[in-house]
């Protein structure tokens, strides 16, 4: 059995710390990402789990909300973007479509123009030298069948650069 305090006054309760804060002298604030109410001064939102206040990585100016999440300034952010659009690019491998390569089959197989496509230069030339003999005819209908049941990855890497 449990005593009561020798005072008469009840024991005094914790409040645990995840719940709001309802006291109206302390600042509470929403966070920019997810919209939780977070007391003044905290860093990090617990919820969300991003930067509310930090540095600037570059430069160190104290920045608040949608780029303290980033972890730049309005002015280290548009720099850093400009030398990411100014940096020269690779060329990138023309990637070919296999609809496209059934379809040229399909109609123009005869004559090889979907072996042109598919960079195949010398069967392309094979396929017009031999067109009114109408076998590239049957070997297109051929290749149509393998073009389409062929996966995109398999025929990307064959066909893709």
């Amino acid at each position: 059995m449990r005593r009561a305090p020798a005072s008469g006054s009840p024991p005094p309760t914790r409040q645990p710390p995840d719940l709001p804060v309802t006291s109206p002298d302390v600042d509470v604030f929403r966070c920019p990402i997810c919209g939780e109410e977070l007391r003044a001064g905290v860093k990090k939102c617990r919820h969300c789990n991003e930067w509310i206040d930090r540095d600037c990585e570059s430069c160190g100016v104290p920045i608040k909300g949608m780029f303290a999440a980033r972890g730049l300034c309005a002015e280290c952010a548009a720099v850093r973007h400009m030398a990411v659009m100014e940096r020269p690019q690779a060329p990138v491998a023309e990637r070919k479509s296999k609809s496209t390569a059934i379809i040229l089959a399909a109609l123009l197989g005869g004559i090889g123009v979907h072996r042109f496509y598919l960079n195949r230069t010398g069967s392309g030339v094979l396929y017009l030298v031999f067109c009114w003999t109408l076998i590239p005819a049957l070997l297109a209908f051929a290749e149509i069948i393998r073009l389409a049941f062929m996966d995109d990855y398999t025929f990307q890497a064959k066909y893709g650069s």
